[in-house]
């Protein structure tokens, strides 16, 4: 028996996608969410074998609650359904390391024959290859590192140092101290630094930084993963 969890802010698609299984011997619903954050509580608490999840859900999209639910459970295994399977939804669901995307206009057969190859750890997005998806993941992550590039390239190596080790969430005597040089210098770096990324608040370039470093590990860690499977 398959265990599903199905999440989306539409009472009536619910009803839908839970009629599919009716009579299904192999596939149990045993759960609905409404919202992103209800998807993250209900998946703790019912521990499905399968998520099958709206992409776009109020209180947290489905991206960020999977995010979230694998940043605490590395082998859950989510399937998005979307209106849209356009190149640019499924690098979103690839970057959050989901398993699949699918249309919402999917028939029965086809949405069961995603949850059982997903639940055998194999992804499943309709139409699409395996070199195809690397591809895909490939080119979205070239785009985003050069805009990100064009970001830091405004810096010099030195504040891109600083930028690096706010991110690690050092202090600045600590920050100061691991460069080997004084407090103020490391003042006039930061200063520096938000005034090219147009950042205005001291915590506003700490988030920055922490996201741009959460950003490149996580961009690492889905690379490896995508390429061990």
């Amino acid at each position: 028996m398959i265990r599903v969890l199905i999440a989306d802010d539409h009472n009536l698609f619910r009803d839908g996608i839970k009629s599919l299984f009716e009579g299904e011997s192999k596939i149990q619903i045993i759960g609905e969410a409404e919202d992103g954050r209800s998807l993250v509580k209900k998946y703790f608490e019912l521990n499905p074998d399968i998520v099958v999840a709206d992409i776009s859900m109020p209180n947290k999209s489905g991206p960020e609650a999977a995010i979230t639910i694998l940043n605490r459970d590395k082998n859950a295994k989510i399937i998005f359904l979307s209106q849209h399977t356009e190149d640019n939804y499924v690098y979103e669901v690839l970057k959050c390391n989901a398993y699949g995307l699918i249309g919402k206009n999917i028939v029965k057969n086809e949405l069961i024959m995603a949850i059982n190859a997903v639940h055998k750890g194999e992804r499943y997005f309709v139409g699409r290859t395996e070199e195809q998806l690397k591809a895909i993941l490939y080119r979205y992550n070239s785009i985003r590192k050069q805009k990100d590039d064009i970001v830091l390239d405004s810096l010099t190596t030195r504040e891109n140092e600083v930028l690096m080790l706010i991110g690690e969430g050092f202090s600045r005597e600590k920050i100061a101290d691991e460069l080997k040089i004084a407090v103020r210098t490391f003042d006039t770096h930061r200063l520096r630094i938000m005034s090219k990324l147009a950042i205005h608040k001291q915590p506003e370039l700490i988030k920055f930084a922490i996201d741009l470093k959460l950003k490149k590990e996580k961009e690492y860690e889905n690379s490896q993963s995508f390429n061990e499977n």
